[in-house]
Parts: structure tokens; C-alpha cells; sequence
């Protein structure tokens, strides 16, 4: 594994000069610390708060705003998550309201800041100290105790911004009354695309909501709010990869890694896997992707009478890039496009109003400050952990799980024979050998696709089983891309040399059509067993979704492509063993006092981890005293999928103890 690809400690960005975030300062006659280890909090108009670290807000009289939402009192919880790998969202009392708002900010522990055992990444993101107030308010933190969140008055951390022209334009798109809103976001990389979208679509959210209760008043739903979500490198609700179709129904307070699925209340209506984080792979089937999301919205707003639609694009504007935004603009006729950047490029803004001629154009300044600690990488990386760790079986709440992916059984997939559980394996952009196909997809990550009519293959029908009837040319997906225009070989799905995994004729550059196909999730393959012909593979897709699908017999491809390598997952179980065993010498030097309170390590896990912040965090842990732990660590790895012990001269100085990472050792069964 390169060195490129492994996650090193993101330094913490401490020389930043301080800036006043809270302007709300506690007092016995503003905040009150409830048996539950509840606060309650009076925000005078004007008042702003800013937290760090997660809870569940409720707003008990008058309202406030935050992150572009309006909101009311009622005895509706909403999730806030205020990391510090971004800025803060900042909670306000509007100026002109005459009382003031009271709010009720209760402890919210779903699991998520463990991940702090598993890779550096996730350390110093919450409230590190467990403490909800400074040591001037001693007294209000000896009653609430360990708090899961804390009340950030002065620091280097920033807060979320909104210039006044973004403030004027969210105020306009969702006070306007009228016809349905199709809004197109586009600009350059770092523009503020994402936060603006998630300030356009909590400000929508909250117009429809306020709609829906003026004509019906006992009712708080509204028709929601659908986002296309077309960028594949940072999508907000799904998996890297991936563009996909949500409705929306609640607010969001929090950044992607807190939600790599659309929560509870919202849904995802279709999604597509790309199989790259960017759409230059394969632009024609980008553009099909999105082109059949737009269609599923179509059908949604006639569910959802003036459900409006908010449509964020990556940020590619040059080149091929600016042709599919033009593409787009024509194809989707969106009411208003909105260009996130004062600075032009001149030929993309003039292409772009040529695209939308009569279709308002507006030019909005890129935000101010991107505050961010971690790298595009580095959210990516978070991104796929915090996908991969979803607890599936919590049905009231997005919740993770701390167990490393090497601790969670596999789910079995029979390849081959009768009732195989997929179709085919199928590789977009490079297509590997047959007899390299197993070394390839082994130890990475795949896109599990449903196909829901023959059409989606190109060259497929079901009653061809494998047979050299050929090719029906017209069941061609309609993409116009010239690499599905050329006659389909056959067969079209052959068996690898030595696994006999199905394996779609690399001699065909084909892909699936999103016209008959959507995909379900992604899927970590952890081994291969070639005895007994099945796949093991890692999913936190539920249970019940795959049972249906095998109720309703459809076939199943896994799409392998270009993401990142997922290097996190070899090493995980060893990250947990060094963090446990770092816990375990606190508790000796400190003594049991410091760790009977419920998710001490959170307060204390990083202190120690940061210790040992600058060693190689993923591919390789040095050992140099032995003893009865590492010993322990050593047997529980000689079985490790994807790691290998290495010993004596192999890579290192003789008698050094290393672990290294080897993508094939979780082919099972392979004694050749």
C-alpha cells in the first residue's frame, strides 16, 4: 500500500487567532442543568450560541435559527453536530423577536465518536474535555457531568458563514411563492457549493413546513424538499461514488460523515454507482445517471405537489466538465442557476447564461472561509468508515458500532452455480484480466447493483443464458457513449481461470443503464472463498432490503471501479488492540476513579492517542518491548484478512516485528 493512500493524523490547526463564537454567557438566571442532564438555556434576541461535540436540541418556547432553518417551539428533538473538522453551526435568537427563546439541549451518544479507537481521523472532532462549561462555571458542570457537547465562547475554531448576499438570494428562493423551484448549484472547487445547498435546503425545508401548517394546523409536514446529489467526490447522504435522489424531510445540522445514508424521516428515492469520485472517468454515464435521477424527480413532485428540487454539481467547470453543466441546464430546466463564484472564469459564466438564456443566472461570492482540518481525502476516508460502521439494525436513529470490520461476520455469497447470488461482477473504467479479476476486487470496495430489467446489460437477455445467440444491438443503453456502440462480444459473462468467479467480458467496455438499474449501497469484499465458491463481504445494507431482494428474484451485479483503496479496513483491529491497550495503562497510572463514568474514553482516548499521532497510523505497527499484550495482539492478527506478519529480514532490519498490509490474503480456500 502506498504512502500516499494512508491516513496520517491531520494536525490540528492551533496558531489560528481567536475569534469571540458565543456571544451567550450562562448565568443562574439563563441556564439550568435538569435531573436528566438536560441544559436549558435562555437566548436573549440577538444571543448566538455555538457548541462543540453532539446533541439532541429542542426548542421549548419561541424559536430560533441555525444552519438557514427556521425553527419553532415544539417537542421535536433535532440532531446537531458541530465537528471540529468544520466550521460550527451557530444557533441564533433573531434580533426581532420580542422573547426570548429557551432551549433544551439533552446528551446524544449514537456511537459516532468512537470511531476515534479506529483511525486518528476521528479524534479531537468533539467535546475531548467531557465538560459542557468553562472552569468559571464549575459549579453548573459538577451538576450536568459528563456532557457529550460544550459551549465554545472563544476559539481558533470558525464558525459557519452567510454572506449577506447568500442571506438575500436563500431569502428570496424560499419566500417566493408560486411555481416549484428547480435550483441548479454550480461553481468551482471550494466555493461553498455544499454549505450553501445545505443552507438552501434547510431554508426550503422550513418554508414548507410553515406552509403546510398554516393550511392544515395541527400538520408540521410539508412536501419536503428533493436534493440531486451530483457530486460523486463528496456526496452528502451516500457513499463516495455515488449520485444519488433524496427526499428530504428533516433538517440537516450536521456534516456528511454524520449521515453516509439519508436519516429516519428522509428517504432515498434511486441512486447510481459511478464507480469513481469523479465524473471525467466516464461523462456519458454521469450524464445518463443524472439525467434518470431528474426523471425519478418528476415522479416524486407529482407525489409531492411543490416539492421543490436543489441540484448540487461538482467542481468541474472547465472543459468536459462545463459541457456537462450546459447538458444539464438543457435538459433540466431549472428555474434558477446559481454560480458560486464573483471570479469567473468569464467563458464559464458567459457559457453558462448562453445554456440558460430566459432561466435567471445568479453570481454569488465563493464563501469567505472554508475552515476544515481534514483534506478532500481525508473526508473521504471518513466518509466510507462512517458508511461501513452504520449500525443497520437501529431502527430509530442513524447509530455506528466501534467493532472493527475484521470482528464483524461476513455476509456469504454463493458466485457460481445454480441460485449464485449475483449476476456478475462487472469493472468499470479499467478492465483487468480474467486471471487478475480476484486480486483486483479482492480487499476493495464494490457498488451492489439491482438490476431490474435485461435491458440495463448491454448484450443481455434473459433468455441468452450465456449463449452465443448474441447481441439484440437495440437493448444498447441510450448513453451515445462510444464505448457501448461497438458489437458485443461473447460470452458476454465468463468464468475466471482459477476462482470461476462471473466475470463480465472484459473485452466489452460496457456499463449498466441507470434507465433499469439503481444501486442499493456498497459492499467491503473481505475474502474469497474458491472451495466452497463464496464471496464474504462487509455491508451495512439491512438485512431486510437484501431478503426482499431475494423474495423478488432479482439479480444482483457488483460493480468494481476506481475509489480509494479502503486502507482503514486492513488495520482497524490493530488500531482498536493499540487504543485498548493505551486505556488500559490510564486506568493503572490514574486508577479506576477517572473511568467509572459512562464513555470515559472519550474524554481521555485522543490525550493518549495523540501521543503517538506522528507513527505510521495505517499500514504498519512497530513493536520493540515484548510482552503479554503484544503477545496477544500477534495471535489475534495470524488470522487477520488483508495483513500478514512479517518477520526477520522481510522489509524491515532483521528482528524487527512488522505488520503490513496484503490485499490478497483474504482469498480463503486457496492452497495453490
Amino acid at each position: 500500500m502506498s504512502s500516499d493512500s494512508r491516513e496520517q493524523s491531520p494536525e490540528v490547526i492551533s496558531n489560528r487567532p481567536s475569534m469571540v463564537l458565543s456571544t451567550f454567557r450562562p448565568n443562574e438566571d439563563n441556564t439550568k442543568v435538569l435531573k436528566s442532564r438536560t441544559l436549558v438555556l435562555k437566548l436573549a434576541p440577538g444571543e448566538r450560541l455555538v457548541i462543540l461535540g453532539q446533541c439532541n436540541l429542542e426548542v421549548a418556547e419561541g424559536q430560533i435559527t441555525i444552519l438557514g432553518s427556521i425553527l419553532k417551539a415544539s417537542k421535536t428533538k433535532y440532531q446537531v453536530y458541530a465537528a471540529a473538522s468544520h466550521s460550527l453551526p451557530v444557533i441564533r435568537c433573531p434580533d426581532g423577536e420580542l422573547n426570548p427563546a429557551v432551549l433544551r439541549l439533552h446528551q446524544s451518544d449514537c456511537g459516532l465518536r468512537s470511531l476515534d479507537s479506529l483511525s486518528p481521523l476521528f479524534g479531537k472532532l468533539w467535546n475531548e474535555d467531557a465538560q459542557a462549561f468553562k472552569s468559571a462555571h464549575s459549579r453548573l458542570s459538577v451538576k450536568l457531568g459528563k456532557s457529550t457537547f460544550r459551549i465554545v465562547h472563544k476559539s481558533y475554531l470558525q464558525p459557519i458563514t452567510s454572506p449577506p448576499e447568500w442571506n438575500k438570494i436563500l431569502s428570496k428562493l424560499s419566500g417566493t411563492p408560486g411555481a416549484t423551484k428547480r435550483i441548479m448549484l454550480c461553481g468551482p472547487k471550494s466555493s461553498g457549493k455544499s454549505t450553501f445547498a445545505k443552507l438552501l435546503v434547510n431554508r426550503l425545508l422550513s418554508a414548507s413546513q410553515n406552509d403546510a401548517q398554516s393550511s392544515t394546523p395541527n400538520s408540521r409536514k410539508g412536501p419536503g424538499v428533493a436534493l440531486l446529489d451530483l457530486d460523486p467526490g463528496q456526496p452528502e447522504y451516500s457513499h463516495p461514488g455515488q449520485v444519488s435522489l433524496i427526499h428530504i424531510q428533516e433538517p440537516n445540522f450536521g456534516p456528511s460523515i454524520t449521515h453516509p445514508v439519508p436519516g429516519i424521516k428522509s428517504r432515498l428515492i434511486r441512486a447510481h454507482a459511478l464507480g469513481a469520485v469523479s465524473p471525467s472517468m466516464d461523462p456519458s454515464l454521469y450524464m445518463s445517471c443524472a439525467l434518470d435521477l431528474f426523471a425519478h424527480y418528476r415522479n416524486l413532485s407529482s407525489l409531492h405537489f411543490n416539492c421543490p428540487l436543489v441540484i448540487n454539481t461538482p467542481g468541474w467547470v472547465l472543459g468536459t466538465g462545463l459541457e456537462i453543466l450546459v447538458d444539464l441546464i438543457a435538459k433540466a430546466h431549472p428555474s434558477e442557476v446559481i454560480y458560486m463564484s464573483k471570479e469567473g472564469p468569464t467563458e464559464v459564466v458567459e457559457s453558462l447564461q448562453d445554456a440558460a438564456k430566459t432561466t435567471p443566472l445568479i453570481t454569488l461570492p465563493s464563501q469567505t472561509s472554508e475552515f476544515m482540518t481534514r483534506t478532500s481525502a481525508h473526508l473521504r476516508t471518513m466518509q466510507s468508515m462512517s458508511y461501513f460502521h452504520l449500525d443497520s439494525s437501529n431502527k430509530n436513529e442513524l447509530a455506528w458500532s466501534s467493532t472493527p470490520l475484521t470482528s464483524v461476520p461476513p455476509w456469504e455469497i454463493k458466485y457460481s452455480g445454480e441460485n449464485a447470488g449475483i449476476l456478475g461482477i462487472m469493472c468499470y473504467g479499467e478492465q483487468p484480466p480474467p486471471d487478475l479479476l480476484a486480486e483486483t476486487i479482492n480487499g476493495s470496495i464494490v457498488s451492489v447493483v439491482v438490476i431490474e430489467e435485461a435491458a440495463a446489460i448491454p448484450g443481455y437477455t434473459s433468455s441468452q443464458q450465456e449463449k452465443d445467440e448474441t447481441s439484440d444491438l437495440e437493448t444498447l443503453h441510450e448513453f451515445n457513449s462510444p464505448l457501448t456502440l461497438d458489437p458485443i462480444k461473447t460470452p458476454l459473462i465468463t468464468p475466471t481461470p482459477h476462482e470461476k468467479l462471473p466475470y463480465f467480458n472484459p473485452l466489452n467496455a460496457i456499463t449498466l443503464d441507470p434507465q433499469y438499474s439503481h444501486t442499493i449501497g456498497t459492499a467491503l469484499i473481505r475474502g474469497i472463498d474458491v472451495n466452497r465458491q463464496r464471496l464474504q463481504v462487509l455491508t451495512p445494507i439491512s438485512p431486510e432490503v437484501l431478503e426482499e431482494l431475494n423474495d423478488e428474484n432479482k439479480k444482483i451485479v457488483l460493480v468494481s471501479g476506481k475509489l480509494d483503496t479502503p486502507g482503514w479496513a486492513y488495520t482497524e483491529e490493530m488500531m482498536k488492540r493499540t487504543w485498548l491497550e493505551k486505556e488500559k495503562r490510564r486506568k493503572e497510572l490514574h486508577g479506576d476513579d477517572e473511568v467509572k463514568v459512562e464513555d470515559d474514553e472519550d474524554e481521555d482516548g485522543d490525550k493518549d492517542k495523540d501521543e503517538d499521532e506522528d507513527k505510521d497510523s495505517t499500514a504498519e505497527e512497530e513493536t520493540s518491548t515484548p510482552n503479554s499484550a503484544s503477545n496477544d495482539t500477534n495471535m489475534s492478527f495470524r488470522h487477520a484478512p488483508w495483513v500478514e506478519k512479517l518477520t526477520g529480514s522481510q522489509g524491515r532490519g532483521i528482528g524487527a516485528r512488522v505488520w503490513r498490509v496484503r490485499r490478497d490474503l483474504g482469498r480463503m480456500g486457496d492452497v495453490n
